[in-house]
């Protein structure tokens, strides 16, 4: 019972008592309803797949390939025989790049793997005309969460924590003291450019502003010394008139960050890039290392238990047919129709009041009401599973690393394959068994996965 009177405090009043008995698990940052509700779709779907595990008998090929990944990421022992080797063959790769031109011939297949690069491309829907596909190019990410980090008083402790890590990482390797310490200094100094060029998270979230076509010309003339047009024409066949750049202030400052003078220094922030974001796929001491950052970031004590990762990389991978086993198992067909007819009700009450707006424009309100018209209504879970899917075959024999990998560039070439195809507006952003929702002002789309659906 709450000593705060509701009238002083209400918020107190109502949580108080959840507030003075709850605990923050080692492994998380915050706990609550939202949480909670996550946590319990995540027990159930991992009891799920122990039991596929252990009976050896699966509902589908996807999840039979799902549970091959699941069991060779619980394989604690074969990943720690392994320890770092699988990374290797990828970071020399980086390693002997001699200069650019050897830069240019490898760049496809970096691309397409998805290895650290000094700009980013990829595809995604036009967002004036949602019917079609685009290339998008932007800049890398930062070391640190947002751009304004490296202007505040917590920069250098930040990186401090960032250095101490990448060189627990870095001494894992086959590289000599005196290279790690170059490639770390160089790391931090490449990344200090990047910050000084891309977008905050407060300008990324002016999500129109990333609408800024641009005619391919002027973008060779400001990626060189990209050879960019070779690069798109080797990636999709084609040459298109245009490309949408999201964040213009990164490519009128690309010369600063990439040329033949700094070429050195950005290989080895790609090696660092590329070795810490492995870390998770390979032994258990690497990926307790290479996570320390982000859990000082999030202040959590402890990494997930094997069990919880292997499932998050699992369900992350394969987040269509886990989505739809969840979704028609524990939500149902009829669920998922009631929820949609509701959806649909709401719209149209919705266009009713902005029809009936005393304040907004004709012209406004019959664009509103366009708007609405044609959003698209996802509730609870997809029809079927993406044709993508088949493709996602696990072989045993290899390292946990190799199938992440090969399974990331699946998906990658999937997407790029994209571009002058028409958009497939029945694929969801999310799947059945995330507790969340969104709205994706790209398609124009709602989404309600079934595990945010459940009660109360």
């Amino acid at each position: 019972m709450s000593t705060v009177r509701v009238q002083d405090d209400l918020f107190h009043y109502v949580n108080g008592e959840w507030i003075e008995k709850a605990v923050i698990p080692a492994d998380k940052a915050r706990i609550g309803g939202f949480e909670t509700l996550a946590d319990d779709v995540e027990k159930l779907l991992i009891a799920e797949l122990n039991e596929m595990c252990e009976k050896d008998a699966y509902p589908d090929e996807y999840l039979k390939n799902a549970c091959a990944l699941y069991k060779a990421l619980k394989d604690t022992k074969r990943r720690s025989r392994e320890g770092i080797r699988p990374v290797l063959k990828p970071l020399a790769k980086i390693r002997g790049l001699k200069d650019l031109s050897s830069f240019h011939r490898s760049l496809k297949e970096f691309v397409l793997c998805d290895y650290p690069l000094p700009f980013a491309i990829d595809v995604e829907t036009d967002m004036k005309n949602t019917d079609r596909h685009c290339i998008y190019l932007q800049g890398p990410s930062t070391i640190l969460p947002d751009v304004t980090y490296y202007k505040g008083p917590q920069k250098d402790a930040m990186l401090g924590l960032w250095s101490s890590m990448a060189a627990a990482v870095l001494a894992k390797t086959r590289l000599g003291a005196e290279e790690q310490a170059l490639y770390l200094q160089d790391t931090l100094l490449f990344d200090e450019k990047i910050a000084g060029l891309v977008k905050s998270s407060e300008e990324w979230s002016e999500y129109a502003k990333i609408y800024n076509p641009m005619k391919l010309r002027t973008v060779s003339s400001l990626l060189k010394p990209v050879r960019f047009r070779k690069l798109l024409k080797d990636l999709f066949g084609e040459v298109p008139e245009e490309i949408i750049v999201a964040d213009p202030r990164f490519l009128k400052g690309f010369k600063t960050l990439f040329s033949e003078e700094n070429f050195e220094e950005y290989k080895h922030w790609a090696y660092v890039t590329l070795l810490l974001s492995s870390t998770g796929f390979l032994s258990e001491t690497l990926r307790e290392m290479g996570g320390r950052f982000s859990r000082a970031l999030m202040g959590t004590e402890a990494p997930p238990s094997v069990e919880k990762y292997a499932f998050r990389l699992v369900s992350a991978l394969y987040s269509e047919p886990l989505g739809l086993y969840y979704g028609r198992k524990y939500f149902g067909e009829e669920a998922k129709k009631d929820i949609t007819e509701l959806t649909v009700e709401v719209i149209e009450k919705y266009k009713e009041r902005i029809r009936k707006n005393p304040i907004l424009s004709e012209e406004t309100k019959d664009k509103a009401v366009l708007k609405l018209s044609t959003i698209a209504v996802k509730m609870g879970y997809p029809d079927k599973v993406r044709p993508l899917y088949d493709l996602f075959v696990i072989d045993e024999s290899a390292s946990v690393f190799q199938n992440v990998t090969t399974l990331s560039r699946i998906r990658r070439e999937e997407r790029f394959a994209r571009l002058g195809r028409p958009v497939d507006h029945s694929e969801w952003n999310m799947p059945g068994h995330m507790v969340n929702a969104s709205y994706d002002p790209f398609k124009n789309d709602v989404t309600f996965p079934a595990a945010i659906l459940q009660a109360p």
